[in-house]
């Protein structure tokens, strides 16, 4: 009984009816999925907890001053720091937009929920992204088994992130109808389209099969044919989920079924092994993301710019400061080749 009353405290009636209206306009406004509305929720909760689930209205310089202090106190990154205090900041911006709450909220208020200038900058700094070489994405595929569809099935999802670079989500819920031939062009694409697959921001676009080697990518269109014998088709999954199960004879075969990989964790675990098979530390699957815009750098611009659409960036600003440690890359090669011209 007393834990049922700790959890019936734990929230202010209030509150929660200006946080429902205000999901519901930040949904609309920002186009947010289901994910960062919640995300949004949970630095609002962050910031009631700390507050004491007082009134959203009983803001003032002193709170927000032992809120920020309090933040600081708990074992958290100056990164989320920031973003919490962001997320409540344009909470509050949209408070005292609503009705007369600008008579009693103030603006200079607001804007006082931030970090100070080096705080900020250590918060923004960013940690080096380590990913694996492209010749060692291919020794890895190289060395996987393909003597069962399953084996087949995990070299296919590995060899398309290594020739498309998809995001985790977008990996596991291609569809057979996504997987094009560019008539025109000759070329191999996947379409990912946000009615099919779980794309960000639920954007559209083309992903172009990247110059890779042909049996890299034959690992994908010979594992799509397969499908295709065994009537896999439209908004059946290209890399559908695959169960070991006993036959007639008592022996364990794999069973194809037309179901998504239902988690994140279940594509990982593909890659894990992959790659510690060949005695290469794991490193996440968005790390090949990293790996293609780094052997785009050192192209034309013009195939960067395919890339980086390719991948999905809006704007290269995106793909070069994002991904890249492009421009450290970039010394390092010059200082490689100027110590080999001299012979140091």
């Amino acid at each position: 009984m007393k834990n049922l009353k700790e959890e019936t405290v734990n929230f202010n009636p209030e509150n929660e009816r200006i946080k429902y209206n205000y999901i519901i306009d930040y949904r609309m406004e920002k186009e947010a999925d289901e994910k960062t509305c919640i995300s949004v929720l949970k630095h609002l909760r962050e910031y009631e907890l700390l507050n004491s689930f007082k009134p959203f209205m009983t803001i003032d310089n002193h709170s927000i001053d032992n809120y920020i202090k309090n933040l600081l106190d708990k074992d958290l990154s100056l990164s989320y720091i920031e973003h919490n205090l962001n997320k409540v900041k344009e909470f509050y911006s949209w408070y005292r937009e609503q009705g007369n709450n600008f008579r009693k909220i103030n603006y200079s208020d607001i804007k006082l929920f931030r970090l100070t200038r080096n705080q900020k900058r250590q918060a923004r700094a960013s940690e080096y992204q380590e990913s694996y070489s492209i010749d060692e994405i291919y020794q890895a595929i190289r060395a996987m088994p393909s003597n069962t569809s399953f084996e087949r099935r995990n070299k296919a999802i590995v060899s398309i992130q290594a020739i498309c670079g998809f995001r985790v989500s977008e990996l596991r819920t291609i569809g057979m109808k996504n997987v094009k031939l560019c008539k025109e062009t000759k070329r191999w694409l996947i379409h990912v389209n946000p009615k099919d697959m779980k794309a960000k921001f639920a954007k559209d676009r083309t992903a172009y099969f990247l110059p890779c080697p042909k049996d890299i990518q034959s690992n994908v269109l010979n594992w799509f044919e397969e499908l295709k014998q065994l009537d896999f088709k439209g908004k059946d999954p290209l890399f559908p989920k695959i169960n070991n199960q006993f036959n007639q004879m008592n022996l364990l075969e794999p069973k194809i079924s037309k179901c998504f990989l239902k988690s994140n964790t279940s594509v990982s675990s593909i890659f894990r092994k992959a790659f510690e098979n060949v005695g290469f530390e794991y490193l996440r699957i968005h790390s090949f993301r990293h790996t293609i815009i780094r052997e785009a750098e050192r192209e034309t611009p013009e195939y960067l710019n395919a890339v980086r659409l390719s991948l999905g960036h809006s704007h290269i600003n995106t793909t070069l400061q994002s991904y890249g440690e492009i421009p450290p890359m970039a010394r390092a090669r010059v200082f490689n080749e100027y110590e080999n011209k001299k012979a140091i």
